[in-house]
């Protein structure tokens, strides 16, 4: 069965978004739809849905190259953030609007440093052509912390943390919401921005807000196609591609978090370690055996280990793929 792999890696490498969405059960398993023939949908991706026709369960997956991290600011702290991001494998890109602040000197790391009114910048900003986004608010003040949230949460991101203190922070969300900003939307911004881990120093409230980035991904975000396996796909790789493609309880990583076992002996990506990516890596070397795509539930509070509080006690159900 054709699940277009190849095809999709070298779109992605050229610069292009895919939407893609694979069959989980019945007689289509492993079945690939991508953008052609795909309508716009409004939740975030990844997720699952029953198709509307037969019931059959559907993953829909938003790919492109990288996770990208945008830095609306370019004071003290968004200097190791930039610099975090980029050793994170994110497309690093900084907009300020003081020429000073807003230079590809200050930002050698960055991706794309940019001069400009934040209003402005954000208005034009390509959100739709980056489904895997996050989102630091590190501006100079109250009223720029305010035009760039204002933008944030208007999108599904993956991440959005907005710098300050708590009463600093609860009057940007005062006034957004006296404009009509839910509190839903409100409930996804991290602010204070970071892991509270005592940091003080631009270096440490850096690491922090890289902590949180991580933490964050890691329970909910799309994990895709990474680079590695990108450039092994655009080149012919073949092998087993393994997909998380539901996840239940404390299940350590997110739906399309992907390990690909080449048949050349290499391993490319993780599906959250431990005793899980063990007998991931078991059935996926018996897939390459057998050839065929299957899906297998994998219960992590099964065996000793899980009754004795050793590893979390979560459910994940993992797409096996043959990549020709």
């Amino acid at each position: 069965m054709d699940n277009r792999y190849q095809q999709i890696a070298q779109a992605i490498l050229q610069g292009q978004r895919v939407r893609r969405v694979t069959a989980l059960d019945g007689a289509q398993i492993g079945q690939v739809w991508t953008n052609q023939d795909l309508p716009d949908v409004p939740s975030k991706a990844p997720f699952v849905f029953d198709d509307p026709q037969t019931g059959t369960p559907m993953l829909y997956e938003e790919l492109c190259q990288q996770k990208a991290l945008l830095i609306c600011g370019g004071g003290h702290v968004s200097v190791p953030v930039a610099q975090l991001g980029k050793l994170l494998g994110y497309g690093v890109l900084v907009v300020d609007d003081r020429p000073e602040f807003a230079s590809p000197e200050r930002f050698p790391q960055a991706d794309a440093v940019t001069c400009a009114a934040f209003s402005d910048y954000l208005q034009s900003f390509d959100w739709q052509g980056m489904p895997d986004l996050s989102v630091v608010i590190v501006t100079r003040g109250h009223a720029a912390d305010a035009v760039c949230l204002r933008q944030a949460v208007a999108h599904d991101l993956t991440y959005i943390g907005m710098i300050g203190s708590k009463r600093k922070n609860q009057a940007v969300f005062d006034l957004l919401r006296s404009e009509g900003v839910t509190d839903a939307q409100l409930a996804a911004v991290h602010a204070p921005i970071g892991l509270s881990i005592g940091a003080e120093t631009p270096e440490e409230i850096a690491v922090a807000i890289a902590a949180q980035l991580i933490e964050t991904r890691r329970t909910s975000a799309n994990a895709g196609l990474s680079e590695a396996m990108l450039t092994a796909l655009a080149e012919g790789q073949t092998g087993i591609m393994a997909t998380v493609v539901r996840k239940r309880g404390s299940a350590p990583r997110g739906i399309g978090a992907r390990m690909f076992f080449m048949d050349n002996g290499h391993k490319l990506g993780t599906v959250g370690g431990g005793l899980a990516e063990l007998e991931v890596c078991r059935l996926a070397e018996q897939c390459k055996q057998d050839r065929q795509t299957v899906l297998h539930s994998f219960d992590l509070a099964n065996g000793e280990a899980g009754k004795s509080g050793m590893i979390c006690g979560g459910q994940i159900d993992v797409l096996f793929e043959v990549v020709e």
